[in-house]
């Protein structure tokens, strides 16, 4: 089963997360940007569920540093913002795919599968 890390400040998101994709998926659940890094450097995840509006750290700047120090892993935005700059923005950061909130099993499901396609090989 692929593990995933679901970033987001949201407890009523992350039990959303959980709900869709939860019998897929293993998910590991945090609260903030801190403690994601932390999550990322002590376990091996296969693909990252990140929110951009955390008051801890801003999730384009946890996308920054996942990229940094792991180039690979593949990372999915989460968000309430609807803007086309946004988007371009954190693809151009490295994320794979921004879907916008609230969160449906289809869209959600499909990010995650397009995510992983295009990283194919690189974490197996």
């Amino acid at each position: 089963m692929r593990k995933l890390l679901v970033i987001d400040d949201s407890p009523t998101s992350r039990a959303i997360v959980e709900r869709l994709i939860g019998a897929t998926y293993e998910l590991v659940s945090v609260a903030g940007g801190a403690a994601a890094l932390e999550a990322i450097e002590a376990q091996r995840f296969d693909l990252v569920l990140l929110d951009l509006l955390m008051p801890d750290m801003d999730g384009k700047i946890v996308l920054v540093r996942i990229k940094e120090s792991h180039p690979e892993l593949p990372v999915v935005i989460m968000t309430a913002d609807i803007q086309d700059s946004t988007r371009a923005k954190v693809l151009s950061l490295g994320a794979e795919v921004m879907i916008n909130k609230p969160l449906l099993k289809d869209n959600l499901t499909d990010a995650i599968e397009l995510a992983l396609g295009r990283h194919a090989g690189a974490s197996d």
